[in-house]
């Protein structure tokens, strides 16, 4: 019991430092990101539809055109804690705490899920609420949107942990994109609807469901749009939980190969 409630307010404290380096950062991160909430309003909400893009799409293309930007975050990220295990070892300092590696772990994987979710979350509800005409509001399935958008966060954040702590930086720096991320991004659903895709090639539908990027950008749609155009959401969370699992294990091998070598 001691050695739990030492890990607790450990865990609770290094929050609290991410938290307290995170709001002198806020400011500075939402600049960052607010050219793109606008570019993207711009593009899904007006000059697609004037190219001839349908009234229909605009909705699960933009819900799913935000997951480059996880991508990118994710992968600064990746390259910080590939960087710190290499050069400055800041982790060996928290490795003399009183906390276990799981609670330790779990402090940074937080620690991302809760930078991700200030960022993000209000790209997604000032995108709605700017194209408010192409998304019915009442639709939206509240508790179903919040498992998902939970999941993506949670799949994301240990993702990236697991590629930082499983690979080295060089190779990160070099493969990354050109191996896992891209084909992940661009070989799914997020520039199509995935039913439409399995009425035009069963085959290719099926390949995509290799990659998670589908399951999240599946599961957006069905639970902020609704209907029978999209895999349902539950389906999509139940995959979803076996791919963080699939990225926890893979963690825990890359710790264990940068942290206990022998």
């Amino acid at each position: 019991m001691n050695s739990f409630n030492s890990d607790c307010s450990i865990f609770l404290v290094l929050l609290r430092r991410d938290f307290v380096v995170l709001q002198t950062n806020l400011l500075s991160i939402m600049l960052d990101f607010l050219p793109v909430l606008i570019v993207q309003v711009v593009t899904f909400g007006y000059l697609l539809p004037t190219l001839g893009m349908p009234a229909s799409m605009v909705a699960p293309v933009y819900l799913s055109s935000m997951l480059a930007l996880f991508l990118q975050f994710g992968f600064t990220f990746a390259i910080k804690t590939a960087y710190d295990l290499k050069y400055n070892r800041f982790i060996d300092y928290h490795m003399t705490l009183a906390i276990s590696k799981f609670w330790l772990l779990a402090s940074y994987t937080m620690s991302q899920v809760i930078e991700m979710l200030i960022v993000s979350l209000p790209l997604y509800t000032i995108g709605i609420a700017l194209l408010h005409n192409h998304f019915n509001l009442a639709a939206i399935h509240i508790g179903a949107a919040i498992c998902i958008y939970l999941l993506m966060l949670l799949f994301f954040a240990t993702f990236f942990s697991a590629l930082a702590y499983t690979f080295s930086i060089t190779w990160i720096m070099d493969n990354a994109w050109s191996r896992f991320l891209t084909p992940m991004w661009l070989f799914s659903s997020s520039f199509v609807l995935w039913k439409q895709t399995y009425a035009w090639s069963k085959f290719t539908a099926y390949a995509m469901l290799a990659s998670p990027m589908t399951y999240i950008a599946e599961g957006l749609r069905s639970s902020v749009i609704g209907g029978d155009a999209f895999i349902p959401w539950y389906l999509c969370a139940l995959a979803l939980v076996i791919f963080i699992s699939i990225n926890c294990i893979c963690l825990f091998y890359g710790i264990k190969k940068r942290l206990d070598p022998v």
